[in-house]
């Protein structure tokens, strides 16, 4: 018999622009035992993140520093999940694993191999939403990155999601309350 887990992790991704923000909040507001997280969990400092507007201008972290930040991602990550006593939805607005696509966004400057295996020690979300709006959608929302950026990028969601279980591949051109039914139906199968 398989084990009821304590909590619930769904993951929103998708490029810049996808509307990962936007639905994560809305979702949070829909659950009634729900909490949204951007990207990491804060254990003992409050969140403190800025919005760069321009984050492949950033020059890349040392490799040490790179490493550092990820493991205390990952210590970040196992203390939150260790603490949860009840049942709840955790909305991540970006996951961990996002570093595999964009990593000049995090500064990030290790090698794929090891980022992967890093990352294989955090916490799975039970389900992954990857947003993927039409290139015109996203260019109408935010323009951040190029348009050759923004393709690599959407390729680089695909060939990950190829390999996860427990996907559900969103077009947010549709309306988000519709989208919030569609995922609502989904998390109740969890």
């Amino acid at each position: 018999m398989k084990k009821k887990k304590s909590h619930l992790i769904i993951s929103l991704m998708g490029v810049d622009g996808s509307g990962k923000t936007t639905l994560s909040k809305k979702l949070n507001l829909f659950f009634k035992s729900s909490t949204y997280l951007h990207l990491k969990p804060y254990i003992l400092l409050k969140d403190k993140r800025t919005v760069v507007q321009d984050p492949h201008k950033q020059k890349k972290s040392t490799k040490i520093v790179s490493l550092l930040r990820l493991l205390s991602w990952l210590v970040s990550y196992k203390v939150f999940f260790l603490q949860r006593k009840k049942k709840k939805i955790y909305i991540f607005d970006r996951y961990a694993h996002d570093i595999l696509i964009d990593p000049l966004r995090y500064k990030h400057n290790l090698s794929k191999n090891l980022t992967r295996f890093i990352l294989n020690y955090f916490p799975e979300p039970d389900l992954w939403i990857f947003l993927k709006p039409s290139l015109k959608t996203i260019k109408s929302r935010k323009r951040e990155l190029s348009d050759i950026e923004l393709k690599y990028q959407i390729k680089k969601y695909s060939i990950f999601f190829n390999n996860k279980k427990s996907v559900l591949m969103l077009d947010t051109n549709n309306q988000s309350k519709i989208l919030v039914k569609n995922i609502k139906k989904i998390i109740s199968c969890l």
